[in-house]
């Protein structure tokens, strides 16, 4: 049994204020300290309801452009992610988050601010312990020329490479451990990225209207709209963001080593959902991905 490693919260409540992505207008999220066992839960206000959404794989019904979770009906909350990056990094395991809007506030398009939320709300050590996943052989999820692979390691290091067609980021690739040091300086500081033909494109049909270059890395056809980057290659360690907020919705901590080529949300979701079903034997009714042969050129079905 892998080493066990107690459960957090935090020590008090904290406000967070920012703009949705997509709506462009102002979402306010509240953190509150939770009982161990709780696990991390939102509650959406919408009008005179308080909807409970858990984070949860089986709770994910969307992974387009972001992830996204829902109670089955039509209530959800998208663009979890980021903030689920900051505090799986900080080992936060139960916490209440209410939120007034259907989407988390993309504020500076990183999940630095969340970090620095829970930090000043302080951090409080429970008295249950939680046992980590920890692979004991390799899995993985493939889907044409995309890939993500996760192998057994003692720790939790990611080796990430992205190909888009675009002079800045083709044949890009990072590899790092992700302890919580590394996570804090080197990749939540990382913002999303996209292309301003894309945006464009969005903002016409009535999304992303809360874009903006104070929460986004934006590419013209052949560089940068942004007057500065904070990495040199901050759209690939924003990519490592994603998959480790991805893969906190499992709800426990893990490790491994996680080799990732040209993936995303979907991909992200379909090895956490792989893992789990693994982990304790029963497959989820969500899970798509058929794994292949490591080497295979065959492709998987999402």
């Amino acid at each position: 049994m892998a080493e066990l490693i107690y459960r957090k919260t935090l020590k008090s409540s904290i406000t967070l204020k920012g703009i949705g992505l997509h709506s462009g207008k102002t979402v306010t999220l509240r953190l509150h300290p939770a009982e161990a066992g709780t696990g991390l839960v939102f509650f959406l206000y919408r009008g005179n309801q308080k909807v409970r959404i858990p984070v949860s794989l089986d709770h994910v019904v969307d992974t387009s452009n972001a992830t996204t979770i829902g109670d089955g009906g039509s209530n959800r909350v998208q663009t979890i992610e980021h903030l689920l990056a900051a505090v799986h990094s900080l080992g936060i395991t139960d916490c209440i988050l209410e939120i007034d809007s259907v989407e988390v506030p993309i504020m500076d398009g990183s999940s630095l601010p969340f970090v620095e939320g829970v930090r000043a709300a302080g951090i409080q050590t429970l008295n249950e312990t939680i046992e980590p996943i920890t692979i004991q052989n390799p899995m993985w999820v493939v889907d044409g020329d995309k890939y993500l692979v996760m192998l057994p390691s003692d720790e939790l290091k990611v080796t990430y490479s992205i190909d888009f067609n675009h002079p800045l980021l083709r044949g890009q690739s990072y590899t790092t451990t992700l302890d919580e040091s590394i996570l804090s300086t080197d990749i939540l500081p990382a913002r999303t990225f996209g292309f301003l033909k894309d945006v464009e494109a969005l903002q016409a049909r009535g999304l992303a209207m809360g874009g903006s270059l104070d929460n986004a890395v934006v590419l013209t056809d052949d560089g940068y709209l942004n007057e500065s980057l904070r990495y040199e290659n901050e759209c690939v360690r924003h990519k490592i963001l994603d998959l480790v907020g991805d893969l906190a919705v499992m709800g426990r901590p893990f490790r491994g080593h996680l080799i990732a080529s040209k993936a995303g949300h979907a991909l992200d979701i379909s090895l956490a959902k792989c893992i789990m079903s693994q982990y304790t034997g029963n497959e989820l009714t969500q899970y798509k991905s058929r794994r292949i042969p490591l080497f295979s050129k065959k492709d998987a079905a999402l």
